[in-house]
């Protein structure tokens, strides 16, 4: 290869930003780190999977600086979603203490690559989704409403660590995380995903409040999270290591989904 082109390749790469993953690494806390989604790391780099491994370089995101004014009728849910982004992060980059907004408000947005960005214009606020065994319906437009309890259950969850097994107020899984949502609720849920998967009736349409089930290992489900409207779950993250709100449009989501079961509950809505 000529002198010139080895020179103009290696500037290129010097001036991208990257990172090199090390031990303790994962897309989330990079994520996290950098003011982007596990999703957009994933598009990025061409990866299948959110596996990484110490050494390797990731492509990240350019920054643009981005703010949204709020405009009646906007949420924090559905700017996450329009903005490809979470809940949680959105309320760390402006110091919320709750999902309430306002009118007029001036929001922090997370940095993105201009590429991304006009992907996202282009596409609108409800992307197509991706091919799934089970695809996630995109016509449920229902935003939660704030004043909702099983909502302000799932938000005091947001960041609890996840373990495997676990299920205490400390740390807990996935199931673990739904059955504790419901029980404050007065709702007794199976213990597992897979339990709970039999245990309850389909959900079609989906709505919040349905449980939405996946399967990362193979054909038996093997995680479960709370289906929250506008396209957007609450789980027990075990890649992300906590409690966080994600978008069910994600592809990595929409490959493992497995449908979805409702939770009949007599009282306490």
């Amino acid at each position: 290869m000529p002198r010139g082109l080895v020179l103009a390749l290696f500037l290129s790469l010097a001036l991208a930003q990257t990172h090199t993953v090390a031990p303790g690494d994962t897309l989330f806390s990079l994520a996290r780190r950098y003011g982007t989604t596990v999703e957009e790391l994933m598009r990025l780099n061409g990866l299948e999977s959110f596996l990484i491994q110490p050494g390797q370089v990731l492509r990240l995101p350019e920054k643009t600086e981005r703010t949204h004014v709020v405009a009646p009728g906007d949420t924090l849910f559905s700017l996450a979603r329009r903005y490809g982004t979470t809940v949680e992060e959105l309320m760390r980059l402006n110091g919320l203490a709750s999902p309430e907004i306002r009118v007029g408000q001036v929001l922090k947005l997370p940095g993105a690559s201009d590429q991304a960005l006009a992907q996202r214009e282009e596409a609108g606020p409800a992307a197509s989704p991706g091919e799934s065994q089970a695809e996630p319906p995109s016509d449920a437009k229902e935003d939660y409403d704030p004043e909702s309890p099983l909502l302000k259950v799932v938000l005091r969850y947001l960041g609890v660590p996840y373990k495997y097994g676990a299920n205490s107020p400390t740390s807990l899984d996935c199931s673990a995380f739904v059955a504790q949502v419901y029980a404050e609720l007065g709702v007794a849920l199976p213990r597992t995903s897979r339990e709970q998967f039999r245990a309850l009736p389909p959900a079609e349409p989906l709505r919040p409040g349905d449980l939405v089930f996946f399967s990362f290992g193979g054909k038996e489900v093997d995680h479960v999270g709370i289906y929250l409207g506008r396209a957007l779950f609450a789980h027990a993250s075990s890649y992300g290591s906590r409690v966080v709100i994600e978008s069910l449009e994600a592809p990595f989501y929409q490959k493992a989904y497995r449908g979805a079961r409702r939770v009949v509950q007599e009282a306490g809505k």
